[in-house]
């Protein structure tokens, strides 16, 4: 096996040829959960078993959106369930998919690649005969000895790309680059949720519990902090919560695309998003948008819409009680926890 480039994504970039197509998608999924328990193996003592199912999610989602060579839109499919259904993984199935990988490798491929394997003869070369090998047995007679077509592997084999990336001959590899955890302050849940992963929010990436606990994650960080700050600033409830302040046209008008493109993707997954989480959305994205232009006076009293997205209460009490009550419902899940808080691992 010739010597390992230096990460992951570029090992990975490389055997693709900086390609990707859908029926790769399984394949990726492979690689990235093995990559993933990599990264997390020496701190899965720290967790209970669903946290470690979590972390590994989590992290394959973030590996998945370090490979830049991958388009936005075919990123969110490598973490589905099927290709078909558009339903994300669950943290247990990911454990489970994930723990396959190598008893696949030992019991399926190494045997099927051993008779092909030599002194004269790399990795690659053992790997490239043995699928040629698969490809000719399902071959009509007429078509034997034909290369394999670029993506057959892909779409037939997916654990193989694993076998590709991991192993030398019969034995992993021991020129491995280290693993490298794209999230440095990783967090996981202290109360096992009742529903996890939340559903995608834009194309092209799963949110991991570290970016969708910080809050609702409908809208942007630099949006979430202006509502806040808002909010904070606002009179108490029946004031003049508007009087003498007013928006400049270009942050209105920023506000509103932003509201207006999340629209847009909640359309875009009509049939994969469920129609109460939908709803829920647009409601949260109304409460985000901003004030109509000219003076806050001359909107009607108690009808003014406050640019406060649904993770930021409009006085500190409401603020306080969102998270709480989130924390909560999760906490009907676990069965003998001391404290809600996200830990770091």
């Amino acid at each position: 096996m010739s010597d390992a480039p230096a990460t992951f994504q570029t090992r990975l970039k490389n055997i693709m040829h900086g390609t990707y197509f859908p029926s790769m998608r399984r394949s990726v999924q492979t690689v990235v959960l093995y990559e993933a328990d990599r990264c997390l193996k020496s701190r899965y003592k720290l967790l209970r078993p669903f946290q470690r199912k979590i972390a590994l999610y989590d992290c394959a989602a973030d590996l998945v959106n370090t490979l830049d060579w991958i388009p936005g839109g075919h990123k969110m499919e490598v973490m589905f369930r099927t290709a078909t259904g558009k339903t994300p993984l669950s943290p247990d199935l990911a454990w489970r998919r994930m723990k396959l990988i190598d008893r696949d490798i030992a019991k399926i491929i190494i045997p099927g690649v051993k008779p092909f394997m030599g002194p004269d003869k790399t990795h690659q070369e053992s790997s490239d005969a043995y699928i040629q090998s698969q490809f000719n047995s399902i071959s009509q007679p007429k078509d034997e000895g034909t290369p394999v077509p670029d993506l057959w592997e892909y779409a037939h084999i997916s654990v193989f790309l694993a076998y590709r990336m991991y192993y030398d001959g019969e034995v992993i590899a021991t020129n491995l680059p280290a693993p490298i955890d794209p999230n440095s302050s990783r967090v996981v849940p202290n109360k096992k949720p009742e529903a996890y992963p939340p559903p995608p929010l834009v194309p092209g990436a799963f949110p991991s519990y570290s970016a969708a606990s910080a809050g609702d994650g409908y809208v942007s960080d630099e949006l979430q902090a202006f509502a806040g700050q808002l909010a904070s600033s606002s009179p108490a409830r029946g004031g003049k919560k508007w009087a003498g302040r007013q928006l400049d046209d270009e942050t209105r008008r920023a506000m509103l695309k932003e509201v207006k493109d999340h629209l847009d993707v909640i359309k875009q997954l009509e049939g994969i998003m469920p129609p109460t989480e939908a709803q829920q959305r647009k409601r949260a994205l109304y409460a985000a948008m901003p004030p109509p232009p000219g003076s806050y006076k001359k909107a009607r009293k108690g009808n003014t819409t406050i640019a406060v997205p649904a993770a930021v209460a409009s006085s500190p009490k409401k603020a306080a009680a969102k998270p709480a009550a989130a924390a909560a419902a999760a906490a009907a899940a676990s069965d003998d926890e001391d404290s809600e808080e996200a830990i770091d691992i």
